[in-house]
């Protein structure tokens, strides 16, 4: 069970802020984008260098069937 049932009932009078760091949420979405950005940037270019790693190897049509990962 809920002990709120009423925000205007809990609140003091002239209270307006019901959680911390009120109007920070601007800023809060812009470090999440710069980082998600960051993030498939570098993976982009972790993941084009491997493939022209791989592509340089000259491999044929089939031997797909044998590749192993190196991990």
């Amino acid at each position: 069970m809920a002990t709120v049932t009423s925000w205007t009932e809990t609140l003091p009078a002239g209270e307006t802020v019901i959680y911390p760091f009120v109007g920070t949420e601007w800023l809060w979405l812009l470090i999440a984008v710069v980082f998600w950005l960051t993030w498939m940037v570098k993976t982009s270019a972790g993941e084009t260098e491997e493939h022209d790693e791989l592509a340089s190897k000259g491999k044929g049509p089939s031997d797909y069937k044998s590749n192993i990962a190196d991990w």
